[in-house]
C-alpha cells in the first residue's frame, strides 16, 4: 500500500522510533509518557496504514522486521536532524564585538584564550584590534571599540574602567644568555648585559619608566638603566622575542611571559616581582548588551583563574614603588 507523509502519521512514527530504539512497548510508554496500551495501539494502526508488520512480537520482547528496521534507521535520522535544526535555530543571533587591545597583552595573551571563548559563545563573532591607545579607539563616536582592554597607571584610568589584572615586573633571560653573563645584582652587571626593553607601555608613558620602577625597588639609588647597551622597541612582544633569542635581558610584565618562565625558556633572574606602574583595565562601551556581558564575564573569569594560578607560583614580591 503506497503510503504519504502527513500530519497523521507523524505521531505514529515518533512513537515508532521510540519502541524501535527500545525494542520495548513499556519502556517506549514511560519515555513518551503515554500507556503501554497506547503505545501498541498507535504501532498497529501504523502497520495497518503501511500495509507491514514492523515488529515481530516474541516471548521476551520485540524485534524488528527488515522493512522495520529500513524504516527506523529513517525516522532515526529525520528525527535527529531537525532537533539538531531546532537547536540551531533556538540559538541567539549571531553577533560581532569590536574589542580593542594593547596589542602585546592580546598576542601573548588575549588571543590563545579566545578559541574557549568561541566555544562557550559560538554565535558570537569577536573582531580582534591591536591598538596601543585604546581609549582614543573606544572614545571615537563612530566605529569605536565595544569593548577595550588597555595597560594604564591609575591616573589615567577614564571614569568607567574597571581593573582586570594587577602586573609586576620581572628580569628575565634565555638560560643560554645567562651562562654568557652570569648575574649579579648591580650597577656593573646591568651596564654589561644589553637590556631590552618596551619604550612605550601605553601611549605618552615616559621612556624607561619600567625599568625604572623595577631599578628603584631592586637597586635603590640607581634610576637610571640607559646607561649600558640596549635596544629598544615599540611593543613588549617585540622585547619578549629579542630576549628568546638569546639577545640580552628583558624587563617583562609577568602575565606577557607567564608560559615562558613556566616552560623554562625564559628564567626570571633574581625570583623577585616589582608591583608594576600600570594595570590591565577594561572598558566596556554597552554593559547592557549581552554579547558584550557574555564577554566581559567570561574574560573576568579568566582573569582571575590566571591571577590565582599564577600567585601560586610566584616569586616574592619587592616593595611596592610609585613612580
Amino acid at each position: 500500500m503506497a503510503s504519504r507523509l502527513d500530519s497523521s502519521i507523524l505521531g505514529a512514527l515518533r512513537c515508532f522510533e521510540a519502541a524501535g530504539q527500545s525494542l520495548s512497548f513499556t519502556k517506549t510508554a514511560a519515555t513518551l509518557s503515554l500507556t503501554q496500551s497506547a503505545v501498541s495501539q498507535q504501532i498497529r494502526q501504523l502497520e495497518a496504514r503501511l500495509g507491514y508488520p514492523l515488529f515481530v512480537r516474541q516471548p521476551r520482547g520485540l524485534a524488528l522486521t527488515p522493512k522495520g528496521a529500513a524504516l527506523l534507521e529513517a525516522t532515526s535520522n529525520a528525527f535527529a536532524e531537525l532537533n539538531r535544526t531546532l537547536a540551531r535555530l533556538d540559538e541567539p543571533e549571531a553577533a560581532l564585538l569590536n574589542v580593542s587591545c594593547v596589542p602585546s597583552f592580546a598576542l601573548q595573551w588575549l588571543m590563545p584564550r579566545l578559541v574557549d571563548f568561541h566555544r562557550l559563545h559560538p554565535y558570537v563573532s569577536v573582531r580582534l584590534k591591536a591598538e596601543i591607545d585604546v581609549v582614543a579607539s573606544y572614545e571615537r563616536a563612530q566605529g569605536g571599540a565595544d569593548i577595550a582592554i588597555g595597560y594604564l597607571p591609575p591616573s589615567e584610568w577614564p571614569s568607567d574602567a574597571t581593573v582586570l589584572l594587577d602586573e609586576s615586573l620581572v628580569a628575565a633571560a634565555t638560560p643560554e644568555y645567562l651562562r654568557e653573563h652570569p648575574p649579579v645584582l648591580d650597577a656593573r652587571w646591568l651596564q654589561s648585559v644589553r637590556l631590552l626593553h618596551d619604550v612605550e607601555p601605553w601611549a605618552g608613558a615616559p621612556e624607561f619608566v619600567e625599568w625604572q620602577t623595577w631599578l628603584r625597588c631592586m637597586l635603590p639609588g640607581l634610576d637610571d638603566a640607559a646607561d649600558g647597551p640596549h635596544f629598544n622597541f615599540n611593543l613588549s612582544s617585540l622585547a619578549i622575542s629579542a630576549a628568546l633569542n638569546h639577545q640580552g635581558v628583558v624587563l617583562a610584565r609577568t602575565a606577557l611571559i607567564d608560559e615562558e618562565l613556566t616552560a623554562g625558556r625564559l628564567i626570571d633572574i633574581f625570583q623577585c616581582h616589582v608591583r608594576a606602574p600600570a594595570q590591565y583595565v577594561l572598558l566596556c562601551r554597552d554593559r547592557s548588551d549581552p554579547h558584550a556581558t557574555a564577554f566581559v564575564d567570561w574574560l573576568s573569569a579568566e582573569c582571575t583563574r590566571f591571577e590565582q594560578a599564577r600567585a601560586g607560583r610566584s616569586a616574592p614580591s619587592c616593595r611596592d614603588s610609585s613612580l
